[in-house]
C-alpha cells in the first residue's frame, strides 16, 4: 500500500488545482491534529519490556490502525489538492487524478477518482489499471470511499474501505490481504474512528477479523474498544478476545480484558491492570491466576473495570 500511495505523488505537484474546493478528503495536517498516532504524554522508559502489558496492546493497535487512516486519507488529499486532474467532468462533477506510474517497472498505474453527488456528498476511490489496459475497461477499485455532506475542515465525517486482496492481485509487491473498512470524524471537541477487519495481515503470517472503536479528546485522554477473534488453545475453535482501554491526559490508564466463548476450561476469563505516568504496571487482577495481583485498585486512574461489549462498538461520532 506505501507503494501504491507513493506511485500518486511522483509526478510535479501544481498548486490549486482542486476543482471542487479543499474538503473533498481530510487534509494530511488535519488528520496528524485529529487522529493522533499516539498520545503526546508517551514518554518512553528507559527499558520498554517493563511497560504495562495494556499500555503497550492500546499504544501499538492505535498506531497500526491510525496509521493507515491517515496514510491513505493524507496521500489521497495531497494528490487531489495539489495536482492538476487528467480528466474533468464539470457538469457531472467528476474528475480523474492520473493515472501515474512510479517507474517503467511498476505492473500497475494508480489513480483517483472523485464525484460530488447530488446530495452533497462526496464518492471518491482509488484505482489501479494494469499495464496494457485503460481506465475504462480495465481499472480496478483498490480504495471506495465518502465524504458526508456539510465537512469542512474543522468537522467532517466519512468512510472508507481498502480491498487489500484485490490490490495484491495486480501488484506481487503487495503483502497484505483482506479488508480495512472504517468511518471516521472529527469535530471542535475530539476525533472517534471505528474500523472493521475482514482476514486482514500480511500473506504470510496470521490475518485478523476484528472490530476496533477509538475516541480521543483534544486535551489527550481518550478510550480504546478492541475485539478480535483467536485460537488461543489451538483447538480449531475461537474466542472473542476484547480489551478496552481509558486513559488520562497525563498518561495514566487502565486495560480491562476479557475472553469469550470458544472452549476454553473456563466459560470466560477476565484481567485487569492499571498503570502510571510512567507507563509501568501499577495495578494487575486475573480471574484465571495468569499473574499474581499487583497493586491497589483504589490508585488506578479508573475504577470499576469496564469491559468493551456490542454496545462499545458505534459508528465514529
Amino acid at each position: 500500500m506505501t507503494a501504491l500511495l507513493l506511485s500518486l505523488v511522483a509526478c510535479g505537484l501544481n498548486q490549486d488545482t482542486n476543482p471542487f474546493g479543499e474538503d473533498i478528503i481530510p487534509q494530511e495536517e488535519q488528520l496528524r491534529v485529529n487522529l493522533p498516532i499516539a498520545s503526546e504524554a508517551a514518554k518512553s522508559p528507559d527499558d520498554p519490556s517493563t511497560w504495562a502489558m495494556y499500555y503497550d496492546t492500546t499504544r501499538n493497535v492505535t498506531e497500526s490502525v491510525n496509521g493507515v487512516i491517515t496514510f491513505v486519507l493524507g496521500t489521497t488529499a495531497l494528490v487531489v489538492t495539489t495536482q492538476e486532474p487528467s480528466w474533468t467532468d464539470e457538469d457531472e462533477q467528476k474528475a480523474i487524478w492520473g493515472p501515474y506510474k512510479d517507474s517503467g517497472l511498476d505492473p500497475v498505474s494508480t489513480g483517483v477518482y472523485v464525484v460530488h453527488n447530488e446530495d452533497g456528498t462526496y464518492a471518491w476511490s482509488l484505482f489501479q489499471v494494469p499495464n496494457g489496459g485503460t481506465v475504462e475497461e480495465d481499472a480496478v477499485s483498490i480504495v471506495l470511499g465518502e465524504v458526508d455532506a456539510g465537512s469542512t475542515r474543522e468537522a467532517a465525517t466519512g468512510r472508507f474501505v481498502i480491498d487489500f486482496n484485490a490490490a495484491a492481485a495486480l501488484d506481487p509487491s503487495v503483502h497484505l490481504v483482506g479488508t480495512f473498512a472504517t468511518e471516521y470524524g472529527y469535530d471542535e471537541q475530539g476525533v472517534s474512528a471505528l474500523v472493521m477487519t475482514d482476514d486482514y495481515g500480511f500473506d504470510v503470517g496470521p490475518t485478523w477479523d476484528a472490530v476496533y472503536d477509538y475516541d480521543e479528546d483534544y486535551a489527550g485522554s481518550g478510550e480504546m474498544d478492541l475485539a478480535y477473534l483467536a485460537d488461543l488453545n489451538a483447538s480449531g475453535v475461537e474466542e472473542v478476545v476484547t480489551l478496552k482501554s481509558r486513559w488520562q491526559s497525563d498518561g495514566m490508564g487502565r486495560g480491562d480484558a476479557r475472553i469469550l466463548e470458544g472452549d476454553l476450561d473456563v466459560e470466560e476469563a477476565t484481567a485487569s491492570e492499571c498503570w502510571g505516568t510512567d507507563f509501568l504496571t501499577s495495578y494487575w487482577v486475573d480471574s484465571v491466576g495468569l499473574y499474581d495481583n499487583v497493586g491497589e485498585e483504589s490508585g488506578c486512574a479508573y475504577t470499576p473495570a469496564s469491559y468493551a461489549d456490542e454496545a462499545s462498538f458505534s459508528s465514529a461520532d
